[in-house]
C-alpha cells in the first residue's frame, strides 16, 4: 500500500474514532471495521458498488465499470510503468507470476516496444 493510502486510512480511522466517541461513547478497537454500518456491522458490499457508480457518474466516466475494473487498471498501469511481474503478482495476490502473465499479457506490449527501441540503440540503429 502506498504511503498516501496509509495516510488516508489513518485519517479515516481517526474520524471513525471521533465519530464513535461522540455518538456512542465507545472506542474503536484493532479488530473494528473501518467501513461499517452505523450499528458497527460490516458494510454491505452493495454500498460500495452504489457509491462507486455515483463517483463514475459525477465524473462522466463509463458506467459499465465496476470495482474489479480498478484491480485491472492497477495491474495494467503497474506493468506499463515497468514494475516487474513478480511484484505485480504479489500485489494482486497471485501465487504464481504466470497467472499474472496470462491475464495481463496485453499490458506488456508497451514494454516490448521499449525493449526493442533499447536494443536498436544498443546496436546503433
Amino acid at each position: 500500500m502506498s504511503k498516501e493510502m496509509c495516510q488516508l486510512l489513518k485519517a479515516w480511522r481517526k474520524e471513525c474514532e471521533w465519530d464513535r466517541q461522540q455518538t456512542a461513547n465507545e472506542t474503536v478497537s484493532e479488530d473494528d471495521y473501518l467501513f461499517r454500518q452505523p450499528n458497527g456491522k460490516p458494510m454491505n458490499p452493495c454500498t460500495f458498488t452504489y457509491r462507486f457508480k455515483l463517483i463514475l457518474k459525477a465524473n462522466n466516466l463509463p458506467l459499465d465499470l465496476n470495482m474489479h475494473s480498478l484491480r485491472h487498471t492497477n495491474a495494467s498501469l503497474l506493468i506499463s510503468q515497468g514494475v516487474d511481474v513478480r511484484t505485480v503478482a504479489s500485489l494482486l495476490g497471485h501465487a504464481q507470476a504466470s497467472t499474472t502473465l496470462d491475464i495481463y499479457a496485453h499490458a506488456f506490449d508497451k514494454n516490448k516496444r521499449k525493449a526493442q527501441e533499447k536494443l536498436g540503440k544498443a546496436i546503433g540503429l
